[in-house]
């Protein structure tokens, strides 16, 4: 292709230079023979040089089509097969870790009640599908990038992928104690398109949402009843960060950069404590940005264990790298200021 664009190019300039002997009409009635250095070889080695003329880019700088011009980028093809064992992988390991999630049960459906006071979790476990699906969505289109999709393409395969994933949970769960919940599969729906719409939009620099575990007391199981898992040691992030909102409104916030604002969610002492004593905490937080300190210090994120640093400092928030004051929905409480484990009914 480049080669025959030299070509035409070299037409046009024997045709249009000053001089060159097609252009000159004199010439072309008296049959003169053109004067050295002006015959149609020279002429197109003209043409070869224009690819050293300046050219002027999309931004205002000068630069020389032959030496200084950025080339294509190169075009990765994706590696459909790895894609395709990935997401089987995502779905299928899905579906069987909750079809294996103890006794086997005819299918059933189950309405949880969201967040409510009298669900079983106190609404815990949709905190925790909406940011374990963001998760997945944020990481399969990280895996997808890699085996050369587009980033748009990888963020919408990624998306559809958590999302069908969180169907063959709901699925497995159908047949186990917790039943198919349909609150559930749309928590998992809205975690995994706010992961594609983070991508999309690329606000990655701006917002984020974190899954972490917070010290707790040891739940003493079943005084009261209650099925699954007790939440009181984990806790859900939303995230602002300051650093992205800086550079967005075009002000320099100084060493607040590393900080993050959050909003968070938990449930104390559900399902097995006393229902006097549980309690439904939303925080607001002031945390590290560790991302940003891995960005100032200059860990690169073009290599494979910077990858993994950034995405885990994003997705992970570690204990006792913020601090906040958590309002207890159900006695009217605020809690703190703590790291998110005050829970007054376990003793703490």
């Amino acid at each position: 292709m480049k080669a025959a664009s030299c070509f035409l190019a070299g037409v046009l300039a024997a045709a249009t230079l000053p001089g060159a002997g097609i252009a000159s009409a004199e010439s072309f009635e008296a049959f003169v023979p053109a004067a050295p250095g002006n015959g149609f070889a020279e002429s197109f080695e003209r043409a070869l040089e224009a690819e050293r003329l300046p050219v002027i880019a999309i931004d205002g700088s000068v630069l020389s089509a032959g030496e200084g011009a950025p080339e294509p980028p190169k075009v990765r093809r994706p590696q459909t097969f790895w894609i395709g064992v990935v997401s089987a992988i995502a779905i299928g390991g899905s579906y069987y870790n909750a079809r294996s999630d103890g006794p086997q049960y005819p299918f059933h459906v189950t309405r949880e009640g969201w967040f409510g006071q009298n669900t079983y979790t106190g609404g815990a476990d949709k905190a925790s599908h909406f940011v374990s699906y963001y998760i997945v969505g944020k990481l399969l289109a990280g895996v997808d990038m890699e085996l050369g999709m587009s980033r748009d393409s990888a963020a919408l395969l990624g998306a559809g992928t958590s999302v069908i994933a969180g169907l063959a949970t709901e699925l497995g769960d159908g047949t186990n104690k917790y039943g198919f919940s349909w609150e559930d599969l749309l928590t998992d729906s809205l975690g995994a398109a706010t992961s594609l719409a983070i991508t999309h939009y690329g606000l990655d620099d701006l917002i984020g949402f974190r899954a972490g575990f917070v010290p707790a007391p040891t739940a003493v199981c079943c005084p009261y009843g209650g099925t699954g898992k007790d939440y009181t040691a984990e806790i859900y992030t939303a995230d602002l960060k300051i650093a992205g909102l800086g550079e967005r409104a075009r002000f320099n916030p100084g060493p607040a950069r590393f900080l993050l604002v959050s909003v968070s969610y938990g449930s104390k002492g559900y399902p097995y404590a006393d229902p006097l004593v549980r309690e439904r905490q939303v925080g607001f937080e002031l945390g590290i940005n560790f991302g940003e300190i891995l960005r100032v210090i200059g860990v690169p994120p073009d290599k494979w264990w910077g990858k993994i640093l950034y995405f885990g400092f994003d997705v992970i928030r570690l204990p006792y790298t913020q601090v906040g004051m958590y309002y207890d929905l159900n006695s009217g409480q605020w809690r703190g200021p703590g790291i998110g484990d005050s829970f007054p009914g376990g003793g703490r």
